[in-house]
């Protein structure tokens, strides 16, 4: 017998997630102003508080290019220089959304991926989501916690209260009563795994 969230539900076996590569996400870019014209700048990463990762970058009109070192284990750090086209769509009520064009499939994606020498789309990489290989308990624990810290002002250990500042009752009494929904589902299946024993 396995253990909570064990079965059919959990694989073991489990895949690399995006949550645990580096990435570029250009909503990020464009929300510091680096897709407006000629730019640069650089993009650091951390883990745990210390750096893990730096990349410079020159966004121009139409592409953004990369320049960073890469290596592989115990290999030596060689240079790597990599454009990425992207393009605009216009939205409906005005202004423009920009995406990234894969520069292996040529897919129009928000966020790239550094799973190996380059940036890439999940999709090219056979990324899946962190809440993708989590077992269906474990998802409507993460799906609680996330929309606890949303709503409540003061939310710790799964315990929430006080609605956040700036939120419409409106908006607070709908999102408490899916929080809810979520927690009595949870109590559910503890319940019903706690009487298997």
């Amino acid at each position: 017998m396995g253990g909570i969230g064990s079965g059919n539900r959990y694989r073991w076996n489990t895949k690399t997630t995006t949550d645990e590569v580096k990435r570029i996400d250009l909503r990020y870019l464009k929300r510091i102003g680096a897709l407006s014209g000629f730019r640069s700048g650089s993009l650091k990463w951390t883990v745990g508080g210390e750096p893990s990762g730096r990349i410079n970058y020159i966004s121009y009109h139409d592409r953004l290019e990369l320049k960073f070192r890469y290596r592989e284990r115990g290999e030596d750090w060689r240079p790597v220089n990599q454009t990425i086209p992207y393009e605009r769509t216009p939205c409906h009520y005005g202004g423009e959304r920009h995406w990234f064009l894969c520069p292996n499939c040529n897919r129009r994606v928000a966020v790239l991926y550094g799973a190996d020498v380059l940036f890439l789309c999940r999709h090219c990489y056979r990324l899946p989501y962190a809440s993708q290989q989590e077992g269906y308990i474990n998802n409507l624990i993460s799906q609680k916690h996330k929309l606890g810290a949303r709503i409540f002002e003061y939310y710790e250990y799964g315990e929430g209260w006080g609605k956040k500042k700036g939120m419409h009752w409106k908006t607070f009494n709908r999102l408490q009563d899916k929080y809810l929904r979520l927690e009595r589902s949870w109590c559910d299946h503890m319940d019903q795994y706690l009487h298997r024993f």
